[in-house]
């Protein structure tokens, strides 16, 4: 869950201060099963599926109001869109009336798997939330992630025939839009919970950005994902994970490639209110009316939406399974009501 993120977030965009603990990587949430490594090549053979328009939808984190909100979007659409949820669309429903409305919403659609579902269904203990989490995101988030994880795994038990589907999905999706291929992940082309999409490791790197997260390196370099495309052989790589959103475009073999992050679909994204983002990809050219953010890529449009959920729905919710006090408040509760500190200008990274 580079998508745990939202554990993150508030702790992520919250002021330095001395009590921001960090820790080697090591442990429940810090570690990488192998199961979750694969290879850029991996994304490069025939699409799974073609359509004229594409809803990414990354980080649901078990949201009902935003699940709602995404589908009546997706309803106004004059094609109606394919939705793939790249992950981490389970998290805060330990409530079980609330994963099994998120289970049948899903899978009404479809769908790749992202570390909370990985976690649901594996027997390793000492795995945890699964977020493969770098060391300079603070213990109290992991702590904070195990928990709702370890919670969410109690309710999750009462639906084997969920957990069934969710064991077979794939890690990785490839999708052709207008001619174009798109590669979907949830962390990065080489890790389900790969960390190196994130907005704080990008290069260039936003100051910034890096200062609120306590960013430590590697980078990611344009040499890092002019390889990443090539081998993929796609022109857009969608992902989410890391929790904050941002579109970033590169030169390739004198071909336009663009990289966009859905942030969360779930929970607040910049600090102009609380609303969720989706990608949508549609060979459409037109700008949609309530784009944050986008550029065509040849005869692709790629947009950041907003996912403009109930929030007093979403609150209501959220409260009653997570209450002061319960470690899914002490994280992602302002986050979800307030958004974060990050500026939309920041998410912007468009030549």
């Amino acid at each position: 869950m580079r998508d745990e993120i939202d554990a993150r977030l508030r702790v992520l965009l919250a002021e330095p201060g001395p009590s921001r603990e960090l820790v080697a990587v090591a442990g429940q949430g810090r570690s990488c099963p192998l199961a979750y490594r694969y290879r850029p090549d991996d994304l490069a053979g025939p699409a799974a599926f073609d359509c004229p328009t594409l809803y990414v939808v990354g980080g649901l984190y078990g949201n009902t109001a935003a699940l709602s909100a995404i589908l009546e979007h997706a309803g106004q659409e004059p094609t109606p869109p394919e939705i793939v949820f790249n992950g981490d669309f389970h998290y805060f429903d330990a409530d079980p009336d609330a994963f099994a409305a998120i289970a049948d919403g899903v899978f009404g659609h479809r769908a790749t798997l992202g570390n909370v579902e990985y976690a649901l269904n594996s027997p390793d203990s000492g795995l945890g939330c699964g977020c493969d989490y770098p060391d300079y995101v603070c213990e109290t988030v992991v702590e904070n992630s195990n928990a709702i994880v370890e919670r969410l795994r109690d309710t999750a038990r009462a639906f084997p025939d969920h957990l069934g589907r969710l064991a077979e999905l794939p890690r990785h999706l490839t999708v052709e839009v207008a001619g174009q291929r798109v590669g979907i992940v949830h962390g990065d082309p080489e890790s389900l919970a790969g960390w190196r999409l994130a907005l704080e490791a990008m290069v260039p790197g936003d100051q910034a950005v890096r200062e609120r997260t306590g960013w430590t390196g590697p980078a990611t370099s344009a040499a890092t994902l002019a390889d990443w495309f090539r081998r993929c052989q796609i022109d857009v790589l969608a992902s989410t994970h890391t929790g904050l959103p941002y579109a970033q475009d590169i030169t390739v073999d004198d071909r336009p490639r663009l990289v966009i992050n859905n942030g969360a679909a779930g929970l607040g994204n910049f600090n102009d209110g609380a609303y969720g983002v989706l990608t949508r990809i549609s060979a459409d050219t037109r700008p949609p009316p309530d784009s944050l953010y986008g550029r065509v890529l040849g005869g692709l449009r790629c947009d950041a939406i907003p996912v403009r959920y109930d929030l007093p729905r979403a609150v209501t919710g959220f409260l009653t399974t997570w209450p002061v006090g319960s470690p899914a408040h002490s994280s992602y509760f302002d986050r979800l009501r307030r958004g974060t500190e990050l500026d939309l200008t920041q998410a912007i990274r468009l030549g």
